[in-house]
């Protein structure tokens, strides 16, 4: 038969396990924190990493949008000027139109 450890011992031994019992126990719950934590760390990587891709296109789109309005500045004395020439244009046809009304040239 096997020599049995002393009373005292057996006490103390059986503190240690205890103490092993919850240190595991506390280990384990850890563990699980650090598992769901990672698991919503990945979730917000994802989520920024789409972030991240919609603002470089949207930031493109950008700066097309603004070549496209540099190039319709550069236009706008040319078109601002030939705008002026068909409305003088149209304002003189209408003054000779009613100039020879008015002289009956048309009636």
């Amino acid at each position: 038969m096997p020599a049995q450890p002393p009373h005292g011992e057996k006490d103390q031994l059986e503190s240690r396990v205890d103490f092993l019992e919850k240190t595991v126990h506390e280990v384990r719950d850890a563990v699980r924190s650090i598992d769901g934590s990672l698991k919503e760390l990945v979730r917000l990587e994802v989520a920024h990493a789409e972030t991240r891709n919609g603002l470089t296109r949207a930031f493109l789109e950008i700066n097309d949008h603004e070549e496209r309005l540099r190039k319709i500045e550069a236009e706008m004395p040319t078109m601002r000027m030939a705008r002026g020439w068909v409305v003088s244009g149209v304002i003189g046809l209408v003054a000779l139109l009613g100039l020879a009304v008015a002289k009956g040239v048309l009636i």
